[in-house]
């Protein structure tokens, strides 16, 4: 079946399915696209006197009452049976059933249980941050200055990341601070993500990569570290940056390669194959992980732009 809305001359919407039948019981001041008319999901938003409310497509009123606003992500979005309310200034989550999930906060982020991602959602009051799970336990051990969706949230992982006084750590499911410290920034990447047990953090203009239980990997902070392979998941090497100059390691800190000016992470680092790219100035030659080099130089000219390298046994 086939929606659409019309308008009337005075201003007020109403809902009509393909043989012309009104859909919506009274024509309202707005009806929303969102929901029944663009995805044919049986809800939609009705607004009346500056007030929002949920119906579903017999016309029967859903939302427990008419609301100051009603997101439109979740139950008329199709990703889940909840939604969140706004009510005199504050937020609450309601399932299509009417019933009222949580208590009513400052803010409430869609992303977790209104997405349909998990049955957790991140909740800030008196400016504090923290995470909730579908019962209403606190699943943080206290309110954050910031808590990323990233990760537990979102239904990547059972870790995700906190920020208090301008530091950043990571922390599990439990409660339970993962990283060994407060850092300057945690990359969301590897861990959090859900793609493997590293992660990197990053104190001052440094970089280096940890393990979940709280091990440094690398052997010494870095300028930079790229997250692809170990981070990432694909292979036990990472690459490094010190210097200027970047050099693949292993996860047990050997320097596997010289150090160059550009390497690439396809192949080697990537998981991909057993050879690398790397350059030294504009030119550019393959090499095997042991460091032998096994092509004639190239440009670096014909690296620009490049999305993949597939690699052969010539």
């Amino acid at each position: 079946m086939r929606y659409e809305i019309r308008r009337r001359e005075d201003g007020k919407w109403a809902i009509f399915d393909e043989n012309g039948n009104m859909v919506t019981r009274e024509w309202f001041d707005y009806v929303s696209l969102f929901g029944l008319v663009e995805g044919q999901i049986p809800y939609y938003i009705a607004v009346k006197d500056g007030k929002w409310a949920i119906f579903d497509k017999d016309g029967k009123q859903i939302s427990p009452e008419w609301f100051d606003k009603i997101s439109l992500y979740g139950l008329v979005g199709g990703e889940s049976r909840y939604y969140i309310a706004v009510k005199d200034g504050k937020c609450a989550i309601f399932d299509k059933d009417g019933n009222q999930i949580s208590e009513w906060f400052d803010w409430i982020e869609e992303y977790g249980l209104v997405m349909g991602e998990s049955k957790y959602y991140i909740a800030r009051k008196d400016s504090k941050y923290a995470i909730f799970d579908f019962d209403g336990n606190m699943i943080t051990p206290k309110w954050f200055d910031y808590v990323s969706s990233f990760g537990l949230v979102e239904g990547r992982s059972e870790h995700y990341i906190a920020k208090k006084d301008g530091k950043e750590a990571i922390f599990d499911i439990n409660g339970k601070m993962i990283s060994p410290e407060w850092f300057d920034s945690v990359y969301p990447f590897g861990l959090v993500e859900g793609k493997s047990e590293y992660y990197i953090a990053k104190k001052g203009d440094k970089y280096a990569i940890f393990d979940i239980n709280g091990n440094m990997i690398t052997e010494d902070w870095f300028d930079n570290i790229d997250i692809s392979g170990l981070v990432w998941g694909q292979s036990k090497y990472y690459l490094a940056k010190k210097d200027g100059k970047w050099a693949i390691f292993d996860v047990d800190g050997n320097q596997i390669t010289d150090w160059f000016d550009k390497i690439l992470p396809y192949g080697l680092v990537r998981g991909e194959i057993d050879y690398f790219i790397a350059c030294k100035g504009k030119k550019c030659a393959v090499y095997y992980k042991d460091g032998k080099k096994v092509s004639d130089d190239f440009s670096i000219k014909h690296l620009k732009n490049i999305y993949s390298i597939n690699f052969n046994e010539n």
